[in-house]
């Protein structure tokens, strides 16, 4: 298995790495704003593609949460970034 390390910061709705790739996420490291926030991982590549999971952070405050061995998204990662997400660091593997 040939494997491409990355880490993507992301403030707003995008794709993890190269869209439609296999995308094995290792870690996501999250800071809200004011209130609370969400984050969800989608298997896909848009926003309506399925809900595979779903990071909760807190207000005013910063949240990380690991997947050991990896969570893997068969069709592509798609983060879906709601409005009070400062910022989320999403660290990944595109597989090949």
């Amino acid at each position: 298995m040939n494997l491409l390390p990355g880490a993507q910061s992301v403030t707003s709705d995008l794709a993890v790495g190269n869209s439609g790739r296999i995308i094995r996420v290792f870690s996501v490291s999250l800071v809200s704003g004011g209130t609370l926030s969400n984050l969800i991982l989608r298997n896909g590549t848009t926003n309506s593609s399925t809900p595979w999971v779903q990071i909760t952070g807190v207000a005013n405050a910063g949240v990380t949460v690991n997947y050991e061995g990896g969570l893997q998204f068969p069709a592509g990662c798609f983060a879906d970034v709601d409005a009070n997400i400062t910022y989320a660091t999403i660290s990944y593997t595109e597989e090949l």
